[in-house]
Order: C-alpha cells, then sequence, then structure tokens
C-alpha cells in the first residue's frame, strides 16, 4: 500500500526503492533507541564519497559563507542538490533530535541515515552514489559563515541565488542545481526561487512555510508566544556565528509588529514568481507549524510542474522514509540528471488519507484541491448540539465559559465518507462583556463506539486531533480577492473591536485535512477559548477572553461548517 504512487506508475523504476530499502536496513555504526521517542540508526558513510570540509564561497557583498561538499571520487561532472540552514551543516547524529524531544517530549520518528547527515538536510550517502555532488551550506552568520543571521530575510535569498550560481560553476558541476531539505532548509527555497537563479533547475520543499506572519506567528491574528516568539529566538543565537550580532531581534519583531504590515510582507515568500519545477511535501501532522504553508505554496506558485505529496507522520522521518527516497530520486532524476522516467505521467498529487494515528490509504488525484470536491454544508444547531445537512428554522444560541468552556456539535456519518481539503467555518457570535474573541477551534473522529480516534500532530504529538483553526475576532476582515470557496484568507492589517452583546459574522480558515470517517464514525466540531490540544511548543499566552461568549445558529444567524466530500474509491 504505502509504495503505491512508484509501484503502480514506475514499475521500471522499482529498483529506486529496493535500493533505498536496502540501504537502510544495513547494520548501523551506532543506534540511539528511547523507546517511543528516538528510534535513529547512523550508518557510516561510504569511502568512495569525496568530502570537501568547511569550502568558502563569497557573497556579492563579499561575505564568506561555508559550505561541506560531497561529491562522486574521480574526475567528472555531476548535478548539484543544495540545502542551506542555521542548525549548522556539521549538525550531524542523533543531537538535534534529542534537543526536540527534550523541548516537547514526542516522538521524532523513525529513522536511519548516514553520519554526516545534517539536521533536516540531503543525505550524502544517498545521493552522491546516484550520481549527484550534494552541498550543505551554513547561512549568513551561522555556524562558520560570516555576516548577521537573519532567516527568512531578503539578504538570505540573495545568497541562496549566490550559492546556486557559485554551485552550478564548479568544476565538478553539469551546471544543473536542485534545492532539497525540510522546515527552514524548506522555506528558504521559496525566496530563491521567486529571484529566478538562471541554473536553478528544481526544488524540492519538504514542509515549508511561506508566510510567517499566518503560519507561524499570529494563528488567525492570535499570537503564538512560545514556538516561534522563545525557542525560535533560542535557536538563532545557540547557532549563529559568536563573531558575529544578529540580524534583528525576532521577538522584539513580532511584539513591534502585530498586524501584517511591510516587515511581515518581507518574510512573505512571493509564491506567483515561482515557475521552477516543484516537488512539494505537506503534512496533516504539521498543524500550526509547517503545515498552512506548505499546501499555500502548491497552490500558489505558477510552476507548470508541480508535485504535491502529503501524509500524517513525523516530517523527519518521512524525508528519510525510503518509499520517500525514492520519489525524490524519481523527480530530481528526471530534472537534474534528464531521465526518462515517465515523470510527467505521475499524477500530481498523492494524497494519504488517514483513518487512525496508523492507518491510512494513498489515492492519486490531479490537482489540489481535489478533482470532483463537493463542499458539504453543515449547519450548527444549538438545541441538540447537531451539525444538520439543513439550515434550522429557528434562531437559538449555545453560550460557553470564554476561558475554561467550550461548544460542542456532532454529525454522525451513515455511509463511508472521505473528507480532504480545507474547510471553512462562518459563525455568528457574541461577548456577553468583552470587546474581543479568541477562538480555537478543532475537528475531533469518534469511532461508531464513541472513542476518540487520535492522530498524530506537531512535531511527533500522538493525541492529535483531526484539524484545526484560529480567529480573533476583532481581526475577521477578510481578504476578498484572495479568498476562495474553501479557504478564506484575512487581511491582518488592523483591529474591529465589537461591543459586548453585539452579534457579529466571522469566517474561521480550517487547515487542510484528509481523513476517512466510517459508517457509524462522528466527527464533533468544538469550539472553545483555550488550546485544543496540551503542547509544550505551540502556545498561544496572550488570549483577549473573558466572561460568556454565544454562538448563534439557524434563522438568520446560519452558523456553518463547509466540508470537502470527495467520493470514495
Amino acid at each position: 500500500m504505502s509504495i503505491s504512487w512508484i509501484a503502480v506508475l514506475l514499475v521500471g523504476n522499482l529498483l529506486v526503492v529496493t535500493n533505498a530499502a536496502a540501504a537502510s536496513s544495513a547494520p548501523p555504526s551506532k543506534y540511539y533507541r528511547d523507546p517511543g521517542r528516538i528510534d535513529l540508526a547512523i550508518q557510516p558513510l561510504s569511502s568512495n564519497i569525496m568530502r570537501d570540509t568547511d569550502v568558502a564561497m563569497v557573497t556579492r557583498d563579499g561575505k564568506r559563507l561555508y559550505v561541506n561538499v560531497y561529491r562522486p571520487q574521480g574526475v567528472g561532472r555531476y548535478p548539484v542538490i543544495v540545502s542551506t540552514s542555521w542548525y549548522g551543516k556539521d549538525s550531524f547524529g542523533d543531537a538535534p533530535y534529542r534537543e526536540w524531544h527534550d523541548q516537547t517530549g514526542s516522538d521524532v520518528g523513525r529513522m536511519s541515515v548516514s553520519e554526516l547527515t545534517p539536521f533536516e538536510q540531503p543525505d550524502p550517502a544517498f545521493w552522491v552514489p546516484r550520481g549527484y555532488v550534494v552541498v550543505h551550506a551554513d547561512v549568513r552568520g551561522a555556524g562558520k559563515s560570516e555576516g548577521n543571521i537573519g532567516p527568512n530575510s531578503q539578504q538570505d535569498a540573495l545568497d541562496y541565488y549566490d550559492l546556486i550560481e557559485w554551485a552550478a560553476a564548479q568544476p565538478w558541476s553539469t551546471g544543473k542545481v536542485g534545492l532539497t531539505g525540510v522546515a527552514y532548509s524548506a522555506y528558504s527555497q521559496w525566496f530563491a526561487a521567486a529571484l529566478h537563479p538562471p541554473h536553478l533547475a528544481a526544488i524540492m520543499p519538504w514542509e515549508g512555510l511561506v508566510d510567517h506572519y499566518r503560519d507561524g506567528a499570529f494563528h488567525g491574528g492570535i499570537p503564538e508566544t512560545n514556538f516561534r516568539l522563545k525557542s525560535f529566538t533560542k535557536s538563532l543565537e545557540k547557532h549563529r556565528n559568536p563573531e558575529f550580532d544578529p540580524a534583528e531581534d525576532y521577538a522584539a519583531m513580532v511584539k513591534q509588529h502585530p498586524f501584517f504590515d511591510e516587515y511581515w510582507d518581507r518574510k512573505a515568500a512571493k509564491l506567483e514568481e515561482i515557475t521552477v519545477p516543484a516537488l512539494i511535501c505537506a503534512s496533516w501532522s504539521g498543524q500550526g507549524s509547517q503545515s498552512r504553508g506548505a499546501f499555500e505554496g502548491f497552490r500558489g506558485i505558477n510552476s507548470r510542474d508541480k508535485w504535491l505529496i502529503t501524509h500524517g507522520r513525523n516530517q523527519w522521518a518521512m524525508y528519510y522514509d525510503p518509499e520517500m527516497l525514492g520519489i525524490q530520486a524519481q523527480f530530481f532524476d528526471y530534472y537534474l540528471q534528464g531521465k526518462k522516467d515517465g515523470m510527467p505521467e505521475v499524477p500530481h498529487v498523492r494524497l494519504e488519507l488517514r483513518k487512525t494515528r496508523d492507518e491510512f490509504v494513498v489515492k492519486q488525484f490531479s490537482q489540489w484541491p481535489l478533482e470532483g470536491t463537493q463542499y458539504l454544508p453543515l449547519y450548527l444547531n444549538a438545541p441538540n448540539n447537531s451539525l444538520a445537512t439543513t439550515t434550522p428554522r429557528v434562531m437559538s444560541q449555545t453560550q460557553y465559559e470564554a476561558e475554561r468552556g467550550k461548544a460542542t456539535y456532532d454529525f454522525r456519518f451513515d455511509r463511508d465518507t472521505w473528507i480532504a481539503g480545507n474547510m471553512s467555518l462562518k459563525l455568528w457570535v457574541s461577548a456577553d462583556s468583552a470587546s474581543d474573541i479568541d477562538l480555537f477551534v478543532g475537528l475531533r473522529k469518534f469511532d461508531k463506539d464513541g472513542q476518540e480516534v487520535y492522530f498524530y500532530g506537531f512535531g511527533g504529538q500522538p493525541n492529535d486531533i483531526v484539524t484545526r483553526g484560529w480567529l480573533r475576532i476583532s481581526e475577521r476582515e477578510l481578504d476578498e480577492d484572495r479568498s476562495t470557496i474553501d479557504r478564506p484568507m484575512l487581511k491582518h492589517t488592523g483591529m474591529q473591536k465589537i461591543k459586548p452583546g453585539d452579534v457579529v459574522s466571522a469566517t474561521v480558515e480550517i487547515l487542510p485535512s484528509a481523513t476517512v470517517f466510517e459508517a457509524g464514525s462522528r466527527l464533533q466540531l468544538v469550539i472553545q477559548g483555550t488550546e485544543l490540544v496540551r503542547d509544550k511548543m505551540l502556545v498561544h499566552g496572550a488570549s483577549v477572553n473573558r466572561g460568556i461568549n454565544r454562538i448563534y445558529t439557524g434563522g438568520g444567524t446560519a452558523s456553518q461548517l463547509l466540508v470537502p466530500v470527495i467520493q470514495p474509491r
């Protein structure tokens, strides 16, 4: 089941998967295991791979960025795979994953990589034997590189442009360059590709945000006060070159710029400028971090040739997964090596539909949003806490304590149903004694016996929900030009406070998901004023909630959830 993307369409290339699987099952030289938490096998790097360390690349403004280069032995020219990171080109082994585990207590996934694979970057042991040169670079101001560190600045994008062109001009290069990597090593690609480096042939952003404001710093206008504000800043300080200062105080900038302005616009990728072939990975499990941006990236770029891989597990484990490596290799083999491997015939969307945390089915589609999607309105009905397919005729209301209560609405399926895509929730709300409301909206799945079905969440959190959304009511103004039926886009340019008792309408963006609901199972919509799931990383600690909030349903205040349904096949 898990290799259907390749096995069905690429019978002649099954050797790609076989080789990758064989490499990952070889006896490790080191093995770190913390049951249920860290499962990381470290393989020795083959002596047939040449390694050039701390090679200096000079940028257009004279700063030296340092890179490690891995290449096949002997004289020859090869396409180049480049990645950049502030975590360090020399951040090998289990230390980065243990740091994550210590911060979150969550599962980092099962992985097998070579001993010289930096955190979130491509493994030379996989790529070099396939006929590639691999370049790992410290970004400006990180590790050994010179300059002031400031990830996702325009300067970083210019540096990446210079690095691509430097790699293309080396004597071991064919002149074709591809980009890959996870998280920062993913979203830095959006910024570089938008500048059109002449020798950039393909990109592979593996779960990378595109909009620092909407994807990370402010969820629906509600500030995220831990991961981006604290952990992000600590990480920059830990990995920066101590001889240089940071380019900016990110935590201070978040506080100084509470609305989307020029500062945040500079940190938003210009997707419409990107035309290079792209293989994009997006997950249901990265909600609140990379998930939204990865889907927006696929929708927003103007590349004619683009593919989307989806999954619901850990981003690092999936990046190094043998099946995923086979897909990655097929993509780069076609666009960097010119192999005639059938890439244009591959369906453009690999959809992983979750049944439970560890059970899923994989289907192929040609576009995202998915072809054949039917948007089903489910109307909130306060008297019996249900979701109905018809509008309740009588107006009613649900009330809950804003700081600790919640409102729930349920829908039971009478047949197997696939729900896949973005959702939107239109609400009519009021606050008895407040001028603003923070809404935390979630969707949960319950099986036919009434037991909640859990899924993986951010960073491997094991008891997560189907999907979620957020909204600060004072920032409810929609950008009508950018909004679509399934994905409302908020302007976030200012506040529209409400008066106590006034009933207003607002639309909440619900992040993408793909879930199988079996006959007899139940979807539950949850609306509350606090976190939906206990999470040590994603925290919203600056709430405006107080008193009683009310949700209005039926009649002229017909609150509704718009659900994307696709026909099971």
